[in-house]
């Protein structure tokens, strides 16, 4: 995976199988530094590849780590070289990378394969591909309370696999302006 994405919070939050608040949190309180980046029409704040690692990383060896330590290991990953990166060593401590980068990745190409189980309506609605239904309803509806299986029942042509998609594409790229309901 190239070095040089960068994913929103939403995004991370997804790689990272964390809450989003989670994501933010380490955005704003450091020492991951997030920078404004341009998608969808405006600004939004978005971090590196490494830092992805990184917070995967420091989320398996919180236990292992102190605060300062957590620091200190930033601070080494980010004067590494961005590639051929194996072990990051700082103070007596060294962390081989390889197994964070490889689930790192893997959790990304998740991502990447999400996007291209939607297609777009010509208004730029995310519908689920091979249909005509929106993304945004869908997940709209799970979080209503509606089960899978009182989805299908309105909506016959969805599988399991598509509602799936439909709420892991919407905690993604969340809706803009007004939500649909949340039943039916």
């Amino acid at each position: 995976m190239p070095n040089m994405l960068e994913f929103t919070a939403a995004e991370a939050a997804f790689v990272l199988r964390e809450p989003i608040k989670a994501v933010r949190k380490a955005m704003d309180e450091g020492p991951v530094q997030a920078r404004l980046i341009t998608k969808g029409g405006g600004p939004v704040r978005a971090i590196a590849w490494r830092d992805l690692v990184y917070l995967h990383a420091v989320r398996t060896l919180r236990e292992e780590l102190t605060p300062k330590g957590r620091t200190e290991f930033y601070l080494a990953l980010k004067r590494s070289p961005a590639e051929g990166t194996r072990e990051v060593r700082f103070g007596r401590l060294s962390v081989t990378m390889d197994a964070f980068e490889a689930e790192v990745e893997a959790r990304a190409q998740e991502l990447s394969a999400l996007a291209d189980k939607v297609e777009f309506r010509a208004d730029g609605e995310p519908l689920l591909k091979g249909t005509a239904i929106e993304v945004h309803r869908i997940a709209a509806l799970l979080a209503g309370g509606l089960s899978a299986e009182e989805i299908r029942d309105d909506y016959p042509s969805v599988t399991p696999e598509m509602v799936g998609i439909a709420k892991a594409y919407a905690d993604v790229h969340p809706k803009p302006g007004r939500p649909y309901p949340r039943t039916t």
